[in-house]
C-alpha cells in the first residue's frame, strides 16, 4: 500500500506479511491508521536505541541547543544508564515495560529514585524527538511510570561548614 511520498518524490510503498489473511488485514489497517494520522515511520532507516541516543546527544541535545549543565546530565544518562540498559533494542520495538524494568534494575543496584527519574526525563526527551522526526510513531516512555521521588528535606550547611569549604580546609558533608 502507498503511505506517502519519499524524500526523492517517489511513492512510499509498504508491504506487510502474515501467516493468515486476518493477520495481514490487521497489519494493513494498522498501517492505514498510522498513515491517516501522519505517523508512519520513515522508510529505509531503522535505529537501535543506542544509535539513536548517541546521535541525539551528540547532534540535537548539545550546546548551543541546550545548556552545558543539561548536556552533561543527558550525556551521563545516555552513556552510563540508557545504552547499557536498553541500547540493544530496536527503537521501533522499544516497549514501556523495557524502560520500567531499567528503572527497577537501577534502583535495585542502590541508585536513588532521583537518578532513575532523571534518566526517565532524558529518555522521554530523546524519544519525543524521534517521534517528531517520524522514526517511531509514538513514545513508549510517555506511558512508563517513573520512580516516585520522596520529599526528603535536605539539611542546610552550618556556618562552620561553609567557612571551612570556602577556605579550602575541608568540604561540607
Amino acid at each position: 500500500m502507498t503511505v506517502g511520498v519519499k524524500d526523492d518524490g517517489k511513492p512510499d510503498r509498504r508491504h506487510v506479511r502474515g501467516k493468515t489473511k486476518t493477520e495481514v488485514t490487521s497489519k494493513v489497517r494498522r498501517l492505514e491508521k498510522l498513515r491517516d494520522q501522519g505517523r508512519v515511520p520513515r522508510a529505509g532507516q531503522r535505529w537501535r536505541v543506542a544509535a539513536w541516543l548517541t546521535f541525539w546527544v551528540e547532534n540535537i541535545a548539545c550546546p548551543p541547543n541546550v545548556s552545558d549543565n543539561t548536556y552533561s546530565g543527558y550525556e551521563v544518562d545516555v552513556r552510563v544508564h540508557l545504552i547499557p540498559g536498553i541500547g540493544a533494542h530496536w527503537l521501533d520495538k522499544l516497549a514501556t515495560e523495557h524502560v520500567e524494568k531499567l528503572y527497577t534494575k537501577m534502583m535495585s543496584k542502590g541508585l536513588s529514585a532521583g537518578t532513575a527519574h532523571h534518566v526517565h526525563r532524558t529518555i522521554r526527551n530523546a524519544l519525543n524527538e524521534a517521534v517528531r522526526r517520524r522514526h517511531i510513531p509514538q513514545n513508549p516512555v510517555l506511558l512508563a511510570k517513573a520512580p516516585r521521588l520522596t520529599d526528603e528535606e535536605t539539611e542546610p550547611y552550618t556556618i562552620g561548614e561553609v567557612r571551612r569549604a570556602s577556605h579550602g580546609r575541608g568540604r561540607p558533608a
